[in-house]
């Protein structure tokens, strides 16, 4: 299959690893992204090839600040002429709906005749201009197929279009590393990994440590506005001295921290404006090992499934009782790691996830033809 891929996300060489995978399964791919991105540290990268690889890399010129790619404004000349030039059997557009270069490539790909698949993260609904709800619901209306990041998304994308072809399927996956011994330590080693704001719910996990019997320590990855609030909450409780602070560490920092741990705990709240739609940080804790705990918020209890546990969102007394259990029961802990990594291995690799995109764009192309 000759394919078209165009996303902001894979001007980061890092963010790679499933278009590696999707070369490997035989699929001459191309991939169009911005000509330059943001990393994590705010600066401005240049976008390099990946020739190597069996990936072709097209840059696209863009106006806009890269620091919201979403509302990047995408050269229309270059993506009419790849795909004029290229003629692929299907585009991947994996933009949100109301994005200029969905609105360009969509028409264009009906015209030629060109199979299209459309991704979407949105979880919630949005406050959209006219344009941007004129340009959603028409290119939700022009793709052949449609992929909701989660359930949620693709509830929300899929409304109107219930009979064309769909899937949940994560845009990246998660690339498990070798197993790591863990690091032998008295009580429960529980870890928090986010944002510092209000909807991740650390406040809810520090009320449910309160009434933990037992030796507990527990590590917090991650800064935010927050902080300072949480720390004086911290304080008020009483359980100051068993909170380590890490701040926001690397991806290599993190994964030095994951074979100290018995469990990581995600207890997100939804708010009207923001939903659980995904969980990198659940989904690395089980592709190291390590046991894991959500709320019932958005996602995460399709992506925790039945490697973890599930308590109802603030209920602070359910979270307790679930890390008492597992205080209890450290082999508990060891089994659902490894149940963890094996869903991940399974289902959330970018080797998995490649899979799952090659079957759904062949089913997209049966399906249109």
């Amino acid at each position: 299959m000759r394919a078209v891929i165009v996303s902001h996300l894979y001007a980061d060489p890092a963010n790679r690893a499933k278009l590696h995978s999707l070369a490997g399964l035989g699929v001459s791919l191309t991939v169009a992204v911005p000509d330059r991105w943001a990393a994590n540290d705010g600066r401005t990268q240049r976008t390099v090839g990946d020739e190597a690889s069996g990936v072709r890399v097209v840059p696209v010129s863009v106006r806009g600040g890269v620091a919201d790619p979403p509302r990047l404004q995408w050269d229309p000349k270059t993506l009419r002429a790849l795909l004029s030039n290229s003629r692929p059997d299907l585009v991947h557009i994996e933009e949100e709906p109301w994005t200029q270069p969905a609105a360009v490539l969509l028409r264009l790909a009906r015209r030629l005749g060109i199979r299209s698949v459309l991704s979407t993260a949105e979880s919630l609904p949005r406050g959209y201009t006219l344009r941007q709800r004129f340009r959603r619901d028409r290119n939700l209306r022009l793709a052949n197929g449609i992929i909701g990041a989660n359930r949620l998304a693709l509830s929300f994308a899929t409304t109107r279009r219930q009979t064309v072809p769909h899937i949940v399927l994560p845009q990246i996956g998660v690339t498990p590393p070798s197993p790591l011994p863990k690091v032998d330590h008295p009580g429960l080693a529980l870890g928090f990994v986010g944002r510092l704001v209000p909807e991740r719910g650390l406040d809810l996990l520090f009320r449910a440590c309160v009434s933990l019997a037992g030796k507990w320590t527990l590590a917090v990855i991650g800064t935010g506005p927050s902080q300072e609030e949480l720390e004086s909450l911290a304080e008020r409780l009483g359980i100051s001295a068993r909170v380590s602070w890490l701040g926001p560490l690397p991806a290599a920092g993190v994964d030095q921290i994951w074979p100290h741990l018995d469990c990581a705990v995600f207890p997100a709240r939804t708010t009207p404006r923001w939903v659980a739609g995904s969980s990198r940080g659940a989904l690395h804790a089980m592709a190291h090992g390590v046991a894991v705990i959500g709320s019932d918020s958005g996602a995460l209890p399709e992506i925790i499934g039945d490697a973890g546990r599930i308590v109802p969102e603030e209920d602070v007394p359910a979270l307790t009782a679930v890390l008492q259990e597992l205080h209890a029961n450290r082999n508990e802990c060891d089994r659902l790691g490894a149940v963890g990594r094996r869903r991940v291995l399974e289902e959330f690799s970018d080797a998995a996830i490649a899979a799952k995109t090659l079957s759904f764009w062949r089913a997209v192309s049966a399906a249109s033809g």
